[in-house]
């Protein structure tokens, strides 16, 4: 199993994997030099940043092994496992009218969502469903009914159109590839040709085409015969990795042993400092690394917090997606040349909302006119300008002095699929109950 891993984590993360005895193929020319490693084959798993570069993303074929190793060293972070792909015989439970949108029990105590948009018909609760995951948003499982299987070099879909990925250029190479799907009898299915299928020769393509088709014949076939809940086709196992404060401190001192790092190595280039980084690390050598860290930071101090200044708050979700909210700074504490705290607030045409953020708690609070909640997050990561935030979508709300939590089970559930160390999983708990105190 060979895995290619690249972005602002890579010699930290490859050492890591390295070390316990996985492959790597294709490392930059830096970690070549200062890894030896000379594999240039293909990769069967891919490392990658995530957008935010608040961790990374992990796809391949089975992924799970690299993912148990890191498990091993990063006690602090999440590991969100994303079945994409993953076809189910769902039961519907009920309709959400006022979210227009259909409630599915899936497997293993699941729930899922799926649009009334792509629902034709009567929601007859009991009543069987062929669904697809799409992915999670807001802890829930996204569905679809437009099914798709996956290849190799294809991607077949249910009442689709066959068509090209962006990077298939060749005439040559794409009318090949519409006259194999031409010459097949697809029926309703559609076809995606994923780059690369160009180069691969006739009879591999048709016999990865066949043999989707008899998959999709057999997914067919056990959906008359379910009658309960049931996983009918695994689809892509992906995982997002979201690295905490804490962590990032263990992958700076696993690079040090590689090359020379100061301290908050991955928390400045996260937050988008890698010149500074670079530079700071260029010149260690002459210099004492407390010092350096010091002055990076009285560097920064200059720039900001600002009370009075715009100030943005970066939040990413467990899934790697983000959102943002622009404010402006009211107030910041500082302690030991750090910044500790910061206070923010917003105005939309929802009102006017104030974030109070703590760098040593693993909550944020929101106050809204007389109301107040508490969102459990990671330890968030405070900048001149901006902080970041990775939040788990769990809610304390406190009104009229009564409180209530929304998505608590959601901490026990993350445990129970392993994306969070029991280590963690103590910590998260007993933040959700100071959370609860009014």
């Amino acid at each position: 199993m060979k895995i290619k891993v690249r972005g602002i984590y890579s010699t930290a993360v490859t050492k890591l994997l390295l070390d316990a005895g996985m492959d790597i193929t294709q490392p930059t020319e830096a970690l070549k030099n200062a890894m030896n490693i000379n594999d240039e084959s293909e990769p069967d798993i891919m490392i990658e940043d995530v957008e935010t570069k608040e961790g990374v993303y992990i796809y391949g074929d089975s992924p799970g092994d690299a993912v148990e190793k890191l498990k091993q060293k990063l006690k602090n972070s999440i590991f969100s496992r994303e079945d994409i792909g993953r076809i189910y015989c769902g039961v519907i439970k009920e309709a959400d009218q006022k979210s227009k949108s259909i409630i599915i029990s899936l497997p293993e105590n699941e729930e899922g969502v799926l649009d009334m948009k792509s629902f034709w018909g009567y929601v007859k609760p009991g009543s069987k469903i062929l669904v697809q995951s799409k992915g999670t948003y807001d802890g829930k499982i996204m569905l679809s009914t437009q099914l798709r299987l996956f290849g190799e070099h294809v991607i077949i879909i249910k009442n689709g159109f066959t068509k090209m990925s962006r990077g298939i250029h060749s005439h040559e190479g794409r009318d090949k590839l519409y006259e194999i799907a031409k010459s097949l009898d697809l029926k309703d299915w559609g076809v995606l040709w994923v780059q690369g299928a160009e180069n691969m020769d006739e009879p591999v393509l048709k016999d990865e085409l066949t043999s989707l088709m008899k998959k999709e014949k057999e997914i067919a076939e056990k959906f008359e015969a379910c009658s309960e809940p049931d996983t009918l086709y695994s689809g892509v196992e992906k995982y997002f990795v979201m690295f905490s404060k804490d962590d990032k401190e263990v992958l700076d001192n696993i690079r040090k042993s590689v090359m020379p790092t100061i301290p908050k190595h991955h928390t400045l280039k996260s937050a988008g400092y890698t010149i500074l980084t670079d530079f700071a690390e260029n010149i260690i050598d002459n210099n004492a690394e407390n010092d350096l860290s010091k002055k990076i930071s009285e560097t920064l101090l200059r720039y900001g917090p600002l009370k009075g200044k715009m100030y943005r708050l970066s939040f990413t979700r467990l899934n790697g997606t983000s959102y943002k909210v622009d404010g402006i700074l009211q107030d910041f504490t500082m302690d030991d040349g750090e910044v500790k705290s910061i206070t923010v607030s917003s105005r939309s045409s929802w009102g006017e909302k104030t974030y109070i953020i703590d760098a040593d708690r693993d909550h944020i609070t929101i106050k809204r006119g007389e109301s107040e909640e508490k969102v459990l997050t990671l330890k968030p990561e405070i900048f001149p300008k901006f902080a970041k935030v990775t939040t788990f979508d769990i809610t304390a709300k406190i009104e009229n002095g009564s409180v209530s939590v929304l998505n608590e089970e959601r901490v026990s559930k993350l445990m129970n699929k392993g994306a969070i160390s029991s280590e963690l999983e103590g910590r998260l708990k007993e933040e959700l109950v100071e959370m609860s105190k009014v």
